[in-house]
């Protein structure tokens, strides 16, 4: 072997044991909380629990729970997530169709020698505002301890404070009063458009020959079941037209057998949303409270910021 190789071969030689000689650098405990609850692996949680806590915990296989993701549900499509090493955030999810967006926040690490206490709070955000709740979120105290060359989780705190004059509190405590109301509100109004739709298609089967119909008062003669005395689909108040605060109309109805009809209700008072249906069987919304913009631009009541969209069919000995 010539010389310079033997030279090349020692210094590599060299390399490799100062790098097998070198102290691993020790997890910080933030570190070491994040490996234990965002890491999504059992072995990494129970690393990080006294000895004496994963022992029982082992010895009575309690440790289904421990290999669960904390963030699985954040790590989902139209998502993204963030776990930071440094600065105040630890964790920062964002919904890219909502816009809404979820924080961890560090309010206080004091590293004590062997010893390490943590504070984190919870905040959420839409549209760039802080959601006024974020005030109400719990707040944890973590305490960590080094037990050899392993920071271990020790105590965990859990306050929650609750003044019933704060300002946050009450704006949280109005938007959801007004968020029920709206829904309850919205419930009762699709649920008087199904019924619409119901005597829609149980007139079309009673009479093929003319098929639907624009008419609110022959839709009062369906009933419920087969007989005279059967109760009617569609109730006093709803033939007349106006229920529940709302103005209800049908329209589109062409020639005989009729194929097609659009439902309408619109509010009587200003800020409501308005509603409207087919013969599909799909309930639409517009917040601007316009039939007008409801057929031709409504939102299916559920989509995106409602929850799961309507869609009424009528039985199947009726199809």
């Amino acid at each position: 072997m010539s010389r310079p190789l033997l030279i090349l071969v020692f210094l590599a030689s060299l390399c490799s044991t100062v790098q097998a000689q070198r102290p691993q650098i020790p997890q910080s405990p933030r570190q070491a909380l994040t490996e234990m609850f965002l890491s999504g692996s059992q072995s990494n949680f129970l690393k990080h629990l006294p000895d004496a806590t994963k022992a029982a915990l082992q010895k009575n296989s309690a440790t289904a729970f421990s290999g669960n993701d904390f963030t699985a549900g954040l790590r989902v499509p139209g998502k993204t997530l963030q776990i930071l090493e440094a600065g105040p955030i630890l964790l920062s999810s964002e919904d890219q169709r909502s816009g809404e967006k979820f924080e961890i926040v560090i309010d206080r690490d004091d590293l004590m020698g062997d010893q390490d206490e943590m504070d984190l709070s919870f905040h959420s955000f839409k549209s760039g505002q802080e959601d006024s709740w974020s005030a109400l979120y719990p707040k944890l105290s973590l305490k960590m301890a080094l037990e050899g060359t392993v920071w271990k989780l020790k105590e965990i705190g859990l306050a929650v404070r609750l003044a019933l004059d704060d300002p946050q509190f009450l704006k949280a405590l109005t938007e959801s009063m007004k968020q029920r109301m709206t829904a309850s509100a919205d419930a009762t109004v699709t649920n008087s458009i199904y019924m619409l739709i119901l005597a829609e298609n149980r007139h079309k089967m009673a009479h093929p020959d003319r098929g639907f119909t624009c008419s609110l008062t022959e839709l009062s003669n369906v009933r419920l079941g087969n007989t005279p005395n059967s109760a009617p689909i569609v109730d006093v108040a709803l033939a007349s037209g106006t229920k529940d605060k709302y103005k209800f109309a049908i329209s589109g109805c062409g020639s005989a057998p009729v194929s097609s009809f659009q439902i309408t209700a619109v509010p009587l008072d200003a800020g409501k949303n308005a509603f409207c249906a087919d013969q599909s069987g799909l309930i639409k919304v517009s917040a601007d409270g316009q039939a007008t913009t409801c057929l031709s631009s409504g939102q299916p009541f559920g989509s995106a910021a409602h929850g799961t969209s309507v869609l009424v069919a009528p039985p199947a000995h009726e199809r």
